[in-house]
């Protein structure tokens, strides 16, 4: 049951299913980890190199209102600067620092402290040009975390783009392969569909068409013919003396002869609109559309001949000492409206007059003779 299962199409369909969400579950995994990613080298980028800038430009701000002061006086009252520059000094110093900015800026820091304390003009002027330093260094810095970031960003998109190309690639081949296994599988069922019809309308033993599909081609004979106007012809077919044949050689035998006759019938009749039917025992029966008086004649005396051409050893037949066969013919006029049955019945008497005229020949229904 559960090997049933693994080779069924509805395993086959659900891994579709499955391998279309799980693409793109994945794509979107993937894109939102790297969406995250970016977001935090842009908070990198704003909160590390902007927020520091602006912070120094704040200290640069009040230092200058300080020195202007002190520049004209000395007595200052510059406590409120002061708390802002400590404040905001506070917050930069405190951030992340390399080894070599953490030495500059820790002189910077102690200089700050020593200014206030001193409360020197060429003091505050040095410590304005030691942050506009710090300023530039820092425009710098942000400059170079612009540029890491692009590349970043260039390979982050190149990144997402490849793998998202990979995954597509790879759901696609598990997708062809899934389609693949459920078409060939469906083929398979057309194949077995197609060929259980066959079955169902070929005898089994001759390969001719069986008496089921002779009753629904030949009762629709009479509308085929009206609707196209053609004339078409009925021919039944009978084995002479086939029970002695039976009777001598064995039913083996007897199915041998039955299956030369029948592919001997099929090989003449080959051509499109004309069809082979075993209508049962040692009878056979053939429709041929679009045809003619005169080629049904010759389609008689040919198969005639080429039964008997045949030479399958009949010793107990009372005509030849081979198998011979004997027919009987109807051709039906478009539109002269007679009814298969009595189309049917026409050829069955026609037949019984060729074995009662000494077989191994054939009679054509002539409406004005009978």
């Amino acid at each position: 049951m559960i090997y049933n299962f693994l080779k069924s199409t509805t395993l086959k369909l659900l891994m579709l299913v499955c391998t279309v969400l799980g693409t793109l579950i994945v794509s979107a995994l993937l894109f939102y980890s790297q969406i995250e990613q970016l977001k935090k080298q842009i908070d990198n980028i704003y909160f590390g190199n902007l927020i520091p800038i602006i912070k120094l430009q704040i200290i640069s701000d009040n230092f200058q209102e300080i020195a202007a002061c002190r520049k004209i006086k000395y007595n200052c009252e510059f406590k409120k600067e002061q708390e802002i520059i400590l404040q905001e000094w506070d917050y930069y110093y405190k951030s992340y620092k390399n080894e070599d900015e953490k030495i500059v800026v820790d002189t910077i820091n102690n200089e700050i402290l020593q200014s206030f304390k001193d409360n020197k003009y060429n003091l505050f002027i040095n410590i304005l040009k030691r942050v506009d330093f710090l300023i530039k260094y820092e425009t710098q810095q942000a400059f170079k975390q612009r540029k890491a970031f692009l590349d970043d960003y260039e390979q982050m998109k190149n990144y997402l783009f490849y793998n998202i190309v990979l995954i597509l690639f790879l759901s696609f081949v598990i997708i062809a392969y899934i389609i693949y296994q459920v078409i060939k599988k469906d083929r398979q069922l057309t194949v077995l569909n197609k060929k259980y019809k066959i079955d169902s309308i070929t005898d089994s033993m001759t390969k001719l068409y069986n008496r089921k599909y002779f009753d629904t081609i030949f009762d629709n004979m009479p509308f085929i013919s009206n609707a196209n106007n053609w004339k078409c012809a009925f021919i039944m077919v009978d084995i002479d003396y086939f029970k002695q044949y039976n009777d001598t050689y064995g039913h083996d035998l007897g199915d041998v002869t039955l299956k030369k006759v029948a592919t001997n019938l099929k090989e003449y009749f080959n051509k499109k609109y004309e069809f082979v039917f075993r209508l049962g025992g040692e009878e056979f029966g053939v429709i041929l559309f679009d045809t003619d008086i005169n080629t049904l004649e010759n389609c008689l005396k040919d198969m005639n001949r080429r039964i008997v051409e045949l030479q399958i050893e009949h010793k107990n037949s009372k005509i030849l000492d081979i198998v011979s066969i004997s027919m009987g013919a109807i051709i039906y006029e478009p539109n002269s409206y007679i009814s298969a049955n009595k189309l049917y019945k026409f050829a069955d008497e026609c037949l019984y007059k060729s074995k009662e005229n000494g077989r191994n020949q054939y009679h054509i229904y002539n409406k004005g003779n009978e």
